[in-house]
């Protein structure tokens, strides 16, 4: 045990403990209860016998009462008393008045009364060496017509018995609890063990040991049910922790691809003599990789920026058909000679964060400007209760799931994924005819 207070000391020894003075409340209870259904038991056996035994004096009436009284021997003892305390007839080991005067006077309130006297030994009166000593009697006292017939019996063999008994159970006690606390430590370690393999498995689990899980006890209890938890725990985590891992990869791959171009561009401007054209052609190819950048490093910051698994937003009322223009006309420098035109019948606006879908929409664009081909075309729709934004060009589409499968669609289309969840709304890509089509639904729209 380390320390004061107790609840520094080891969860085994508190609980050992606290069995331990369980069993010390219920073993002193019992033996408090055992010791006085005893006492009372051996009380009521005392009175029985001296009450059974006046009752058959009371019976005999005159000569043949005395006679009967004289004749006792062994432990009950009896006198015939006048009523001013003279013995006419007594038990052959009283060796004096069992009461005197002034005690037969309180006997007529109460007949039952404890008192020592002086008696005979009953083995030395036998021998004829008679042996007086001093014994605790209890006297019924019965009014009859010669006086008084009083019989009483010693209870020293009951308070022999009584102090055995507590002897003895002040010695199976501490041993009881001897027992109780040691197998209380037992039982108490054996209760701990999983807990403890719980521990130390958890200290096994690391980054490198994904899918590992915390040992889950068969019985249905309480540290089942803790297990099951953390193990859920863990699952989240370990969810978590692959997200991160996948979301630096994609980031890597689109970082790492904008860089190696730029470096091209600038070595090739730098290796021998180049026009101006060339060089002019050469910074036009940079500073579309560096924008590039800037979109990604927007894109990074909003993933950075959530801060849990959905991203947060700010909502307000959104007219998507002017955000759509507005993203048209930003990008229609970068689409050179391809068309990109919106289609938008009416107006629809919605309530959501306008920066993030700003973001995704620009997203889209970008991604159809750089990997699709032919003409884009961006239209603006609202339908069974929810808006469209559909972005469609003439390239040959994406792989199968591409937006559903994490490691496939780079960062971008992820940022899309996540800005239309948090709009509670969703993303797909199909082919419609020799068409590429993107479409982010956005829920809850209102119409004009």
């Amino acid at each position: 045990m380390r320390g004061w207070p107790p609840s520094r000391w080891p969860l085994r020894t508190r609980v050992a403990l606290a069995f331990l003075a369980a069993t010390a409340v219920a073993v002193t209870g019992l033996g408090v209860l055992v010791q006085l259904r005893v006492s009372d038991a051996l009380e009521d056996r005392l009175r029985d016998s001296v009450g059974a035994e006046a009752d058959r004096l009371e019976s005999v009436s005159g000569r043949d009462r005395l006679e009967a009284v004289s004749a006792l021997s062994g432990e009950v003892h009896a006198q015939v008393l006048s009523a001013r305390g003279d013995v006419r007839a007594s038990s052959g080991l009283v060796a004096d008045p069992l009461l005197d005067a002034t005690e037969l006077r309180a006997s007529d309130r109460s007949g039952w009364l404890e008192k020592t006297v002086t008696v005979l030994d009953d083995d030395a009166a036998a021998a004829g060496r008679p042996d007086p000593e001093q014994e605790r009697l209890v006297l019924l006292v019965k009014p009859i017509e010669e006086g008084y017939l009083v019989v009483g019996t010693s209870r020293e063999d009951a308070d022999e018995a009584l102090t055995t008994l507590r002897n003895q159970l002040l010695i199976a006690g501490p041993l009881a609890l001897a027992v109780a606390g040691g197998l209380g430590y037992i039982v108490a370690g054996a209760g701990l063990r999983p807990i403890e393999r719980m521990r130390a498995r958890a200290a096994t689990i690391s980054a490198r040991s994904a899918g590992e899980r915390l040992p889950v006890p068969e019985a249905d209890d309480e540290l089942r049910r803790l297990a099951l938890t953390l193990n859920a725990m863990i699952g989240r985590l370990d969810d978590g922790l692959q997200r991160e891992r996948r979301f630096v990869a994609d980031a890597s791959h689109d970082l790492r691809t904008p860089l190696a171009l730029m470096l091209t561009e600038i070595e090739l401007a730098l290796a021998g003599q180049r026009t101006p054209e060339e060089l002019r052609q050469a910074l036009h190819s940079v500073g579309d990789e560096v924008r590039r950048l800037i979109a990604l490093a927007e894109d990074l910051l909003d993933r950075a920026g959530s801060g849990g698994p959905s991203l947060p937003i700010e909502s307000r009322p959104v007219d998507l058909v002017d955000l759509a223009a507005r993203v048209v006309e930003r990008f229609r420098p970068a689409a050179g000679n391809r068309g990109i035109e919106l289609t938008a019948p009416r107006p629809v606006e919605i309530h959501g964060d306008v920066t993030r879908l700003d973001r995704a929409l620009s997203n889209l664009v970008d991604n159809a400007i750089r990997h699709g081909a032919g003409d884009i075309e961006v239209a603006v729709s609202a339908a069974s209760g929810s808006a469209v934004i559909t972005v469609t060009d003439e390239g040959d589409g994406f792989p199968a799931d591409v937006s559903l499968r994490p490691g496939d669609s780079g960062l971008g289309l992820k940022i899309v994924r996540e800005i239309a969840q948090a709009h509670g709304g969703t993303i797909d890509i199909d082919r419609v005819g020799d068409r590429t089509c993107v479409r982010l639904v956005v829920a809850s729209p209102q119409d004009h």
